[in-house]
């Protein structure tokens, strides 16, 4: 399973991460900072520590997982 993690810097500088599940394989960078910023102008999240006020980085992370039967 893929997940796009986004992280963020709200207005008291603290880290604040958003995570999507199965973002599309075509995403770039280009569009993931778009999209960030697109969160951040439109206001719609906030964290203890206020508004998302910028882009701290991006990744996209891979998880295998092989259950076992015990």
């Amino acid at each position: 399973m893929k997940t796009l993690t986004m992280q963020f810097l709200n207005e008291s500088q603290k880290a604040v991460i958003l995570s999507i599940e199965s973002p599309k394989d075509t995403l770039d960078a280009a569009a993931i900072a778009a999209a960030m910023n697109a969160l951040i102008a439109s206001d719609v999240f906030t964290s203890s520590g206020g508004a998302l006020v910028a882009r701290k980085g991006a990744q996209i992370v891979e998880r295998n997982v092989t259950e076992f039967t015990v």
